[in-house]
């Protein structure tokens, strides 16, 4: 028997429950628009600040000046300081002057201090953009802030700063902190490009092994060939990690002449270095390095076999030949990555291959 009292008390949970949903919905568009609404009305009065510092007349000059530092104390000091960053040079410089005097600055360089987490990324966040030299060692210091979301907010103002001073900075902190945070410093340096080149080229040469390390990925990311050389010198680092990615970077920089300085990492003691110098290879793609690669298919390790493979797929109708030879040895795994690497290159195999008991 249905009891309809329980099933009405059910049915008006239900319609509460959905009047109230409805209700949230339209609160949260209503303040969505009503923020959008704000947004849009103050970047209209700050852009109107500054044609007003171009006016030449000094009063609108100093009352442009005014609004903008006001802006830059208020509620939307963020979306402010990323306008500002916008602006040209000499406007940009005299804003921040301006900004100096009031002590808006020095105001930020104190939030980066503050207890609580949000502050302390925001006063970075506008410091990044206003791009202050004497912000740089409050942007450093926060580097090593104890929540990783600052640490990594922190490396990421320092990246748009684009100054030589906080370049510097962000190589010669390669590696001294979390895995996340000098990632966050690697993609800043791959984003800024070749400019940072030099500074990673010493950073490889005499960094910390973790600055060795993230230095070559850099450089193999941003593939510049003046960093041909030092790479190939850090193909000796006792360090595998820091051959492996020097290794690596000579791949993606793919220099023909760099072939014989990879080869001989196709027989290094650790299988990830001898891996990484299996890939380059194949995007060095040098026929010279086929008789190599075709010995390397016979590693123990299944990723040297499997990129020997792949780079001699690469090299394409040159490692026919040892391909072919390698038919006919008694290793069957290299066998087998010899008929895999032969079809994919479309070639016919010999009858003496079926007859080893391998199947096409």
């Amino acid at each position: 028997m249905i009891d309809y009292q329980v099933l009405l008390v059910t049915l008006g949970v239900l319609l509460c429950i959905v009047a109230l949903t409805t209700m949230a919905a339209i609160g949260n568009k209503l303040y969505s628009t009503r923020e959008e609404s704000s947004k849009r009305a103050f970047l209209d009065r700050l852009r109107k600040s500054f044609l007003m510092l171009k006016t030449g007349v000094p009063e609108d000059r100093e009352e442009g000046m005014r609004r903008i530092v006001q802006a830059l104390s208020g509620r939307w000091s963020e979306l402010a300081s990323l306008e500002v960053s916008q602006l040209e040079l000499a406007v940009r410089l005299d804003v921040i002057h301006a900004l100096e005097e009031e002590g808006v600055i020095a105001r930020c360089l104190r939030h980066t201090r503050s207890p609580w987490k949000w502050t302390r990324a925001k006063a970075l966040r506008i410091l990044g953009e206003l791009k202050v030299p004497s912000s740089v060692p409050a942007l450093l210091s926060a580097l090593e802030d104890k929540d990783p979301d600052v640490r990594n907010v922190a490396a990421q103002s320092l990246g748009r700063m684009k100054l030589q001073a906080a370049e510097e900075a962000l190589v010669e902190c390669l590696g001294r902190h979390d895995p996340s945070v000098s990632a966050r410093i690697a993609a800043i340096c791959i984003e800024m490009g070749p400019r940072t080149a030099p500074l990673l080229i010493r950073a490889l040469r005499e960094g910390t092994p973790k600055a060795r390390f993230w230095s070559a990925r850099i450089l193999g990311e941003i593939k510049d060939p003046r960093a041909t050389r030092s790479l190939g010198d850090a193909l000796a680092d006792k360090e595998p990690d820091v051959r492996s990615a020097s290794v690596w970077a000579l791949g993606m920089i793919a220099d023909r002449a760099s072939a014989a300085l990879v080869e001989p990492l196709l027989e290094d003691t650790v299988w990830y270095v001898r891996a990484h110098a299996a890939e380059a290879l194949g995007r060095i793609a040098d026929p010279n390095a086929v008789p190599k690669l075709g010995l390397a298919l016979r590693d123990r390790s299944w990723w040297v076999r499997k990129n020997a493979l792949d780079a001699l797929v690469r090299i394409g109708e040159p490692s026919k030949s040892a391909l072919l030879r390698t038919l006919h040895g008694d290793d069957r795994f290299a066998r087998d990555c010899a008929v895999e690497a032969l079809m994919t290159l479309g070639m016919p195999l010999p009858d003496s291959a079926v007859s080893k008991g391998v199947e096409p």
